[in-house]
């Protein structure tokens, strides 16, 4: 009954479909990037996309989860490319440092908040999932969805944090919160653009994308406090 893409009858994508989906999708991520994605149900969805079938995000991603897994799936992907350029560009010049990294890291999403086509709302609705993420990442159960992959972003934070002298289970806390200092401050920071009446420092993306790329290089390379140190097994002291 469920179907990636809606078919007519002789089993064609139809231009009426992809614009039907196009649209669910559409609205999909405004509900969810302003009233939660638990707060959010796909019956809302339909209705709110003038859809006259009450099963029709149902008939085109078959719940929820492959609704949330179409929106990561449209914009990830060109994240992940520009993540690559950002770093072929750098590497052309000499060697990858973790400033460098941490600029590749935040620069695609930051630019998602100039993107018309559902960036900011899906800079809001990743921030609500990165919980799941982290335990697909870590291990600690499966996933409902395909988190995105990052191998190539992952390998680099590995090879200029190697002489750091992080234990591995610090190491892997500080890129999660990497990530939770990513999504959410620009979530936080896009509200912010949107409800204030003048410009100034608070609202200024430029000095905000700036400041969260220091935040996150300090967070990544301070030294682990003697505190830290102890709550560790002995074995990745």
């Amino acid at each position: 009954m469920t179907s990636a893409l809606a078919q007519d009858s002789g089993n064609r994508v139809t231009a009426r479909s992809i614009a039907t989906r196009a649209k669910l999708l559409a609205v999909a991520e405004r509900l969810f990037a302003t009233q939660g994605v638990d707060g959010t149900t796909l019956n809302e969805i339909g209705q709110a996309a003038d859809q006259r079938n009450a099963a029709a995000c149902q008939y085109h991603f078959g719940n929820k989860d492959g609704l949330l897994q179409a929106i990561l799936d449209k914009h990830t992907p060109g994240i992940a490319a520009r993540r690559n350029a950002i770093l072929d560009e750098i590497e052309r010049t000499g060697p990858v440092t973790l400033r460098d990294a941490v600029h590749a890291y935040v620069t695609p999403v930051a630019e998602k908040l100039r993107d018309t086509n559902g960036g900011p709302e899906y800079i809001r609705i990743n921030a609500q999932l990165l919980a799941l993420h982290a335990m697909y990442y870590q291990h600690l159960g499966p996933s409902t969805l395909r988190p995105p992959q990052a191998t190539r972003m992952v390998e680099t934070f590995g090879q200029c944090l190697s002489g750091a002298g992080l234990p591995p289970p610090v190491q892997e806390q500080r890129l999660t919160l990497s990530s939770i200092m990513l999504f959410h401050g620009l979530a936080d920071h896009s509200r912010i653009v949107q409800m204030s009446e003048q410009s100034g420092p608070s609202n200024d993306t430029a000095l905000f994308v700036a400041i969260l790329e220091d935040a996150i290089t300090a967070m990544l390379t301070t030294p682990v406090s003697a505190d830290t140190l102890a709550l560790l097994p002995m074995a990745n002291r």
